[in-house]
C-alpha cells in the first residue's frame, strides 16, 4: 500500500513539472513565466487583445490571442508575465 501510494505521488509531480507550457513561434519559444514584452517582440502584435477582470471587477491582466494555421494561440499575461498558454483547434 506504502509503495502504491508513493508510486502515484511520484507520477503526479512528474506530471506536474512536465506540465510547463510552451509554444513555438518559427525559431523562437514562448514558456509560461516569460515576460509579455518579450511574447510580443517573438510574436509580434496579438489578433486580439481581452482584459482579464479580478474576483472584485479591478483589471487583473490580459488574455492575447494570436490565429496562426487554423488555431487559436491564447496567452493569459498577468502581473506582466505568461501565466498560461492554451491552444484551440478551429
Amino acid at each position: 500500500m506504502k509503495r502504491t501510494i508513493a508510486i502515484l505521488i511520484f507520477a503526479l509531480l512528474a506530471v506536474d513539472a512536465a506540465a510547463a507550457d510552451t509554444y513555438r513561434f518559427g525559431s523562437q519559444v514562448i514558456s509560461t513565466g516569460d515576460s509579455e514584452g518579450r511574447l510580443r517582440q517573438v510574436a509580434g502584435k496579438p489578433d486580439r487583445e481581452t482584459p482579464i477582470e479580478s474576483r472584485h471587477g479591478g483589471l487583473e491582466g490580459y488574455r492575447l490571442e494570436y490565429y496562426q494555421r487554423g488555431k487559436s494561440i491564447q496567452f493569459e499575461v498577468v502581473d506582466g508575465r505568461v501565466r498560461s498558454i492554451t491552444q484551440i483547434e478551429s
